[in-house]
Order: structure tokens, then sequence, then C-alpha cells
């Protein structure tokens, strides 16, 4: 992602960690999000577009510098209670392959899945999450494909999508922030990094 901060940005703030809300408020990473009317007021635009702002802005190596004083750690996704607002919206930024512009991003109003699969699917070393600052390894199982619905904010369009793997883990992810739910409590506590027979890894 390249951004040109003077036309790009949807909103004027740059992207900040202080954003962020942490596990350590549960007030509101534990809450449950509500839906939101359609379209979105002036309110709960704003909280989408800073949704997309801070992703983009983390995926931009020349903007978002490592070892930079307010570094952002790269995000794939990110959902509305984790910038402070309890409202059922998340948006995911996916680089397949930059140079070919193989991009996808949704822009996720009031998702709800609606199918999902027995097989179960993890990722490779784990999950992390930007409102997580301690570690909490070991093995995070989730549906290895979904069918959610909800509305785009990006194209303005009702859809229904089936998703496969490490997009399904994805949006799996950032739907249970919007349900107060983090990655870890999908952690076996005797046994973090317990396999069954039968899972994908990814």
């Amino acid at each position: 992602m390249k951004l040109d901060l003077k036309k790009d940005l949807l909103q004027d703030q740059i992207p900040t960690n202080k954003w962020l809300c942490k596990d350590t408020q549960p007030e509101i990473i534990r809450a449950m999000s509500y839906d939101v009317e359609l379209p979105l007021n002036k309110e709960t635009e704003l909280v989408m577009k800073k949704l997309i702002d801070f992703v983009r802005y983390s995926q931009d190596p020349n903007l978002n510098v490592k070892g930079s004083e307010d570094h952002l750690r790269p995000a794939v996704g990110l959902a509305a209670p984790q910038i402070g607002s309890n409202i059922n919206m998340f948006f995911t930024r996916f680089e397949w392959d930059e140079e070919n512009n193989d991009i996808e991003e949704f822009a996720m109003v009031n998702p709800k899945i609606i199918a999902k699969s027995e097989q179960i699917g993890y990722l490779k070393g784990g999950e992390g999450c930007l409102s997580v600052d301690s570690d909490h390894p070991g093995n995070v199982p989730r549906s290895y494909k979904i069918k959610i619905s909800g509305y785009d904010w990006l194209t303005n369009k009702n859809l229904e999508l089936t998703l496969r793997g490490y997009q399904a883990i994805v949006f799996q992810h950032e739907i249970e922030h919007n349900q107060g739910k983090l990655y870890y409590d999908r952690i076996n506590k005797e046994e973090p990094q317990k396999i069954e027979e039968n899972w994908i890894e990814l």
C-alpha cells in the first residue's frame, strides 16, 4: 500500500496507536457491538473511515516506518471496538499480489456468519491482535469455511460472501471482536498447542 497523506486519507487524522483500545479495557473490548442504521451517519461513517485509514496506513512501510516512535503493527483487519466504538463493523485488506494489483478490501457493516463448516483450520504460529499486548501462544481453531452476509461500505452493496482458509479466519477474528471475544479465548487452556487429526494448518 502506497498512501498519499494529502489525498488518500478518508479523514483528517494520521493513524496512531493512541486510537487503539486494549484488552485491559474490558468495558469496550468485551462488550457486544450493536448493528447500525444504513446509510451510515456522520459519526458511524467516521469510525469506518478511521478503520480503513488505520489498516491501509499500517500496511505502507514508507509511511509506517519500522522502529519509528509510533510504529503501527501492520494489520490485515481492524474492528470498531478496537478504536473505542461498539458498533458492528470492521475493515479488512488482503494484499495477495500488490505488484499485479491483486488486493481485496472489505468495509463490512452489520456482518453476520450465516453458515460455517465443521472442518477446522488454524494459523501456523497462532494469531495476534492489535488490542492484545501480552503473548498468548497456542493454536486457535476456527471454521475453515464460512458464509457471511453484510453491507460493504466501499461498494455500497449488500454482500453474501463464501470464504475459505486464511480469509475465513481473518473474518472470524474480526467478527468476534464485535461479539466481545478475543482470539485467545479459543486456545485450549490445558493444551495450548493442541491439534486434532482433521484440522487444516494454514
